[in-house]
């Protein structure tokens, strides 16, 4: 009888309507495809009943991956591993990802899990599937820690692969169906990242628990083949860089800009950076970057307050957010900015800073736009240990991490009406300002047209901060009801 050679991968929701090829189960399997291994990936995105999609996969399968971050990913996560275990208690089950790396232990003692693949994970994988093919010993594989007889082993640490040593992630990518996201989302795009790691510190990101503060770049030679490649062969329109840092060598990133230029590329891509790494650019950089094709950047501004900047020790201020968005302006690139209400530092004084802020930035560029959350403390940020100090109860257990979620996690510091004011705020902001979003399913017309209506009452309450009575708010869920009855009358 022949060896077993399938990989199944599975990509669990995080409940967005976004729709992508899932990056990190791209980048594990370039390196197993080129192995000579098969790899299927099942991605909730684009099946309904993901379930039994990864159930018709198992009968020859080696093993079963998963990547996670922390939230509602463990929850699809938990549904297809308990139903692979029940029905197929002999094949490995591997998670890997953030969350997974920076809370081994919990993840392993989940029933269903087998193997935890700390940090890095596409040497880890290759290694592990080698084993599982081979009969090998699993406690020769650095990186993880595993289940021997129900004791949880400890495996050496992996030394930290540098990215232009590892495998090339292309194969992950020729395995992708385009045309299935392409139907789904009207876009023919992907993501990509020249880098791993950032040398900053910010007090919400674990990014520094899982790469520590290092940035390892990918050569450039390399990233402009690849994308050439990418872009020409499967005819991307648009791709989302999405390094943790982008600028942080300015001549490596020019050097990139000018590779696509050279390369002919007509595409389009966006990437995620800070306002002051931005600003610092000259306007004539700044158009050469929309030459190549650059239409987007996302900005983490955080707060509008300048206090709470520094309690998070993020490197910048309100006026460098404000030269991020002249120089957008400048070279006709769209400013998208990521602001987080809640964070322990914060007063009402500094909400009304923020606001402010937002309103500044629409109405000084009409591609401009801004997005909210609600502070979510994540395990293996610095400002971890300051809010279990401030009374947070985290999860007892892996299953119990499904539901921490930025959305709707209400925080010691932040609960009742408090909570109910900051989510009444972040209700006006969407009514009242537009926002342009990557990959999701346009508002259909009716939608659109309500939120017009809403928007000259949302934007007289943001400037004067008058929230009580939120009346608009309620009209708004009844009519998101009464859509939902006529939607399922429709149906059936």
């Amino acid at each position: 009888m022949p060896k077993k050679k399938k990989v199944v991968l599975f990509f669990p929701s995080y409940v967005s309507n976004e729709a992508c090829p899932p990056l990190a189960l791209i980048a594990i399997a370039g390196p197993l495809i080129s192995e000579g291994y098969e790899v299927k990936i099942v991605d909730t995105a684009l099946e309904e009943d993901y379930l039994n999609a990864v159930m018709c996969e198992m009968d020859d399968a080696l093993c079963l991956g998963m990547s996670l971050i922390t939230g509602p990913m463990i929850a699809g996560a938990v549904e297809v591993g308990k139903a692979v275990k029940q029905n197929y208690p002999d094949v490995p089950i591997v998670l890997g990802g953030w969350h997974p790396s920076i809370l081994p232990r919990q993840t392993l003692e989940a029933d269903f899990v087998d193997v935890v693949a700390l940090k890095q994970g596409e040497m880890t994988l290759m290694e592990l599937v080698k084993c599982f093919e081979n009969g090998g010993a699993v406690e020769d594989v650095s990186g993880i820690l595993w289940k021997d007889e129900g004791e949880i082993r400890w495996n050496p640490p992996r030394k930290y692969p540098k990215v232009g040593e590892l495998p090339s992630r292309i194969p992950g990518y020729d395995l992708i169906d385009y045309e299935r996201y392409y139907q789904l989302t009207g876009l023919r795009w992907l993501m990509y990242t020249t880098s791993h790691g950032c040398p900053y510190n910010c007090g919400y990101c674990s990014n520094a628990s899982v790469y520590g503060r290092n940035l390892d770049v990918l050569p450039v030679e390399q990233v402009v083949d690849e994308v050439t490649y990418l872009v020409k062969k499967y005819n991307i329109k648009l791709m989302g860089i999405i390094d943790d840092i982008y600028f942080a060598f300015r001549d490596r990133c020019l050097e990139m800009a000018e590779g696509f230029i050279r390369s002919g590329l007509d595409f389009e891509w966006y990437i995620q950076d800070r306002v002051d790494s931005w600003a610092r650019l000259t306007t004539e950089q700044a158009k050469l970057y929309r030459r190549a094709g650059l239409v987007r950047i996302h900005y983490g501004a955080e707060s509008g307050s300048d206090d709470v900047l520094q309690s998070i020790e993020k490197k910048a201020d309100v006026e460098k957010t404000i030269a991020a968005v002249r120089r957008c302006k400048e070279a006709n690139i769209r400013a998208s900015f990521g602001f987080i209400f809640g964070l322990p530092a914060e007063e009402e004084e500094d909400i009304n800073d923020t606001l402010d802020l937002i309103n500044r930035i629409y109405m000084s560029y009409h591609k401009a736009d801004c997005y909210t959350n609600i502070f979510t403390p994540y395990p293996g940020s610095p400002l971890w240990p300051v809010s279990i100090e401030k009374g947070l109860d985290p999860p007892k257990s892996f299953e119990e991490w499904a539901n921490f979620y930025p959305r709707i996690t209400e925080l010691p510091w932040l609960s009742g009406d408090k909570y109910r004011h900051l989510q009444a705020i972040r209700q006006y902001l969407r009514f009242g300002y537009h926002q342009v979003k990557v990959g999701e399913k346009n508002h259909s017309w009716k939608h659109l047209l309500l939120l017009n209506l809403l928007r000259p009452t949302a934007r007289y309450r943001i400037r004067t901060k008058k929230f009580r009575f939120p009346l608009e708010i309620y009209g708004y869920w009844g009519f998101q009801k009464l859509k939902r009855g006529f939607d399922l009358y429709e149906r059936y």
